[in-house]
């Protein structure tokens, strides 16, 4: 069971040395999606993601923990490497190499893609397809399958193209081989209701 208030709690927890806690709870993103495609993921690996996301907020956009004052860089860039680095241990220590793998290919067409000035809906819909492939990756599909739009995109990126990372990756959705891809195919799209990532088993967790 997906306990969203243990997740939140951790997460405010791992920003407290960075700056004043925001006066809002964090909202969840990617744990809410990675659960609602895989009931049978624990607490801690969603918690991990949400580290991990967190870590990228800080670095490329806005933290949802702490207030990081804009001439304080140094504090963003440090917070951002403390969480990926803390949320990918904990997903090493599941023995999840390939997903380790692929959210490194993540942060790194991102980071590529924010060089490019890519709008950030290009980032979201990497995220929500690398959440999609950590599913896919617990069913059995081959690493090297689920990076092949990982692979794309840098050859695009090294030729100085603009792809169009959510088109590539609803392309790219059926090599998931997912039980019930509707959900990361309408994520994709942009038409996911935060309802459809609170629905049991997650509104009780949610709702806590």
């Amino acid at each position: 069971m997906f306990a969203a208030a243990v997740v939140t709690r951790e997460l405010r927890a791992a920003g407290e040395a960075f700056g004043p806690p925001s006066v809002t709870p964090p909202v969840l993103r990617w744990g809410l999606l990675l659960a609602a495609l895989d009931e049978s993921i624990d607490t801690g690996y969603l918690t991990a993601i949400e580290l991990i996301y967190e870590g990228y907020l800080f670095h490329y956009r806005e933290s949802r923990l702490c207030d990081v004052a804009a001439g304080e860089p140094e504090t963003a860039l440090l917070a951002g490497d403390f969480l990926y680095a803390r949320g990918l241990h904990v997903i090493a220590a599941c023995g999840d190499v390939g997903a380790v793998d692929l959210l490194a290919r993540l942060m790194a067409v991102c980071s590529s893609l924010r060089s490019a000035k890519a709008p950030f809906s290009a980032d979201d819909a990497l995220w929500a397809y690398t959440v999609g492939g950590i599913v896919a990756l617990r069913l059995g599909i081959p690493s090297a399958t689920v990076a092949g739009l990982f692979d794309e995109l840098d050859a695009a990126l090294a030729d100085e193209a603009a792809p169009d990372a959510r088109s590539l990756a609803r392309a790219y959705v059926p090599v998931l081989a997912l039980r019930d891809p509707a959900l990361l195919v309408a994520e994709l799209a942009g038409s996911v209701s935060p309802s459809a990532l609170k629905g049991p088993p997650l509104a009780a967790a949610v709702a806590s």
